[in-house]
């Protein structure tokens, strides 16, 4: 069984047989076994969950920030995680 997903500039699939991951861009192909393929895939949610809680971070912060004098703190871009 093979899962196939084709955007504009690049085609991601997954070969059930030999359990590998494929993309297909304009530049070449990268093929990856399944112990690349899950490193590749943890990489990617690891990224997706960074920029969802950075996105949460700083929404926290920007309330702060109104509330409070700017001089409190040191830098009002830093991320402060809790």
């Amino acid at each position: 069984m093979n899962i196939k997903k084709e955007l504009k500039h690049a085609t991601f699939e997954y070969e059930e047989e030999s359990k590998s991951f494929v993309i297909n861009t304009e530049e070449g192909v990268v093929r990856l076994n399944k112990i690349y393929s899950f490193a590749f895939m943890r990489f990617v949610v690891r990224i997706a969950q960074r920029n969802w809680f950075r996105k949460k971070s700083l929404d926290n912060i920007e309330e702060d920030v109104l509330q409070s004098d700017q001089d409190e703190l040191e830098n009002p871009n830093q991320l402060k995680m809790f």
